[in-house]
């Protein structure tokens, strides 16, 4: 029996409630009303099912590179978190279950996000500021990563899926497994996954031409990344009990993987990730408020940086997020009302630390509401969080220190429905983003980006206004979205070079201050089904993503922003059967920032294959592709590592799935 447990961003989710005109497509475990409750968000992207497969990488970023308006800080093939329009770190929210994942992937591009793409069931990305919903920091984008583990309706008997891939780009093998069973309205769930990954193939030499001629060394790179490797093991369980009403569960999961840093042949990195979550929901049966959610998650996650077999640093990340919410409707009105709380201790020890311990608090109140008025529909919300960080005293980073900042959020959007098929919606926001430990405190050699970092502890909150315009066009045959938007930031927060070598390490030193910014850009993505016979369909496949990031106080450009990407593809899907293949062109990047080399243009073909069998309890998938079919040599812009570290190499994957 399939399982399908999935589920959207924790509003939306649980928003059973807008009407069908303005309704995505998103397959979600109500029962109440409504399919696809993110209408109201402007830009919205799903993976899930073939799609999701057809477009898994090692990491999160790699994973979402291809979709409009989203690139990877491709750190390596282990470590890349998605950059979205322009923005990244500790800007962009990576949630699991809707909660944050509680670890350490925004202090340092070469931590990677302790979660495996292979047991993921659906990811979720909104671009656009969330911050009224996921708090003050998600003034980029939320990128949601949904399981099955904690399952919220009743399926009896047994049901798994099992899946295996193997790719030549580093002689990898991966496989994953998905156990369900459901008995006496109790829901039972295990699933774990291994990865097995050896150094990365590139085309050529690792270090760029132009770094090549500037900085000759007599043993260059070729054809193989070094310390690009990736050994990782993960197992999770879930149980939960169904109500008439409602539901309740918990969940476990332990993470662990051990990669290399390309920034480093001789550095690898030990992580492991526990982690609790708890899951429950009612449903009143008679009253203004439909659903009341309370979602917990609890982690204790560290890793260790290793110089061969020494260890360097020692990162810690222990704390707690907590979601409660309300769904309410009433007439004409319907909307979203919570509290949320997120505490964790922080802490980085060793030779090498360049972050002090400390403690954070986070406390926010929020709502969201629509009205509906026939073709129209107002949305508005606000959000309130008060943020306090303790700095503990230490003989590295001086006496300790107290900040408390309250962020004060607000949110106005409308949408029109032009026909059934077509609307227009418009946002606009103001967002406080209060600065983090990192950007107050760091003082010290950050090894992995090879810069001395130095924070400021008289920071002021960043300050953002958006505005976003957006066109969606949806029918059998077409599927189309546009996006126009700016957003202007007061007192953004960047990692600015002084010029200054910092006399013990020998590294140059960046420190975090303030200046006025400003990034627009537009996102297109489009689906069109261009010829459908008995047999099957044939679709193409459209993206376009632009952005431009200002210092606005000297009209340089920020660094490490994306150059236009266009993508082409086609598709031919009948039942049992589907082919395709793509193209993406992206641009060369002149729009640099002060002492940032450019990035030559570079074409990426990736073909793909899968043939289901289906009976009638079980179903399998065979699926086949190449990645970088003409073996380019690509780099990345948004990489700190990009002259250092170009894309993978020609890539043939082949897997199977089973499911019943």
């Amino acid at each position: 029996m399939k399982a399908t447990v999935i589920l959207p961003l924790a509003l939306y989710a649980s928003y059973s409630l807008a009407h069908e005109t303005k309704l995505e497509e998103i397959e979600v475990i109500e029962h109440e009303e409504t399919q696809g409750l993110v209408d109201f968000v402007p830009s919205v992207t799903k993976l899930t099912g073939q799609e999701l497969t057809k477009k898994r990488q090692p990491s999160i970023g790699d994973t979402l590179a291809s979709e409009a308006g989203i690139q990877s800080t491709q750190f390596g093939p282990n470590a890349s978190r998605p950059v979205i329009r322009g923005l990244d770190g500790d800007r962009v929210r990576i949630l699991q279950n809707s909660l944050g994942t509680l670890d350490a992937s925004t202090q340092s591009l070469d931590h990677a996000i302790p979660v495996d793409v292979l047991t993921i069931d659906q990811m979720e990305i909104v671009r656009g500021p969330m911050s009224l919903l996921y708090g003050a920091s998600a003034v980029g984008g939320v990128v949601n990563l949904v399981t099955n583990r904690i399952h919220r309706d009743y399926e009896e008997g047994f049901f798994s899926k099992f899946l295996v891939q193997g790719e030549t780009v580093n002689n990898g093998l991966s496989s994953a497994a998905h156990l369900n069973y459901g008995k006496n309205k109790w829901m039972f769930h295990v699933d774990g996954s291994t990865r097995n990954l050896g150094d990365t193939r590139i085309p050529g030499y690792a270090r760029s031409s132009k770094l090549r001629q500037t900085d000759p060394q007599p043993d260059e790179a070729k054809d193989k990344l070094p310390n690009s490797f990736n050994q990782q093991d993960n197992v999770a369980v879930g149980v939960s009990k169904i109500f008439d009403r409602g539901y309740a569960g918990v969940s476990f999961n332990h993470f662990n993987t051990f990669y290399g840093s390309v920034a480093d042949p001789e550095v690898s990195i030990d992580m492991t990730q526990n982690r609790f979550e708890f899951h429950g929901e009612y449903r009143p049966e008679s009253s203004s408020i439909r659903k009341i959610k309370l979602k917990s998650a609890q982690s204790d996650y560290f890793h260790k940086e290793l110089e061969g077999s020494e260890t360097g640093t020692i990162f810690r990340n222990k704390g707690n997020e907590t979601r409660l919410e309300g769904i309410n409707k009433s007439g004409n009105i319907r909307g979203v009302s919570g509290i949320q709380t997120q505490i964790f201790d922080f802490s980085a020890k060793g030779e090498e630390a360049f972050l002090p311990t400390s403690d954070n608090k986070k406390l926010s109140l929020f709502t969201f509401q629509e009205i509906d008025y026939g073709k129209n529909a107002l949305r508005f919300g606000a959000r309130l969080e008060n943020s306090d960080i303790k700095k503990k005293a230490s003989d590295n980073f001086g006496p300790s220190d107290e900040k408390s900042y309250l962020g004060m959020n607000a949110s106005l959007g409308h949408c029109y429905d032009f026909s059934k098929n077509n609307t227009l919606e418009t946002s606009l926001s103001y967002t406080e983003r209060a600065p983090n430990f990192q950007e107050l405190y760091a003082n010290g050699a950050h090894l992995a980006t090879g810069i001395f970092e130095q924070g400021d502890s008289q920071l002021t909150k960043e300050k953002a206004t958006a505005v976003e315009v957006t066109y969606k066009n949806r029918t059998d045959k077409n599927q189309f979205t546009a996006s126009v938007y700016t957003q202007v930031f007061k007192n953004y927060i960047a990692l600015n070079p002084t010029g200054v070598v910092d006399v013990d390490s020998g590294l140059f030193i960046s420190q975090y201050d303030q200046v006025d910014a400003l990034f627009y850009g537009l996102d297109l993505d489009n689906k069109s089904e261009l010829k459908k016979t008995d047999k099957g369909a044939i679709n193409l496949i459209g993206k376009f993503d632009f952005v431009r990031a200002k210092d606005t106080d000297s009209g340089k450009n920020l660094p490490r922003i994306s150059p236009p990407r266009v993508t082409a593809g086609l598709e031919y899907a009948t039942d049992k059967w589907t082919v395709d293949g793509e193209v993406q062109y992206v641009a060369e990047q002149t729009k640099t920032a002060p002492n940032e080399t450019r990035t030559a243009d570079y074409t990426l073909t990736n073909i793909g294959y899968s043939y289901n069998i289906v009976g009638n309890l079980t179903s399998l998938n065979l699926f086949a592709r190449v990645r970088n079919l003409f073996d380019v040599e690509a780099r990345n812009h948004v990489s700190t590592l990009k002259d250092i570290a170009p894309l993978p190499g020609r890539n043939f994957i082949a897997g199977a799935q089973l499911q019943f």
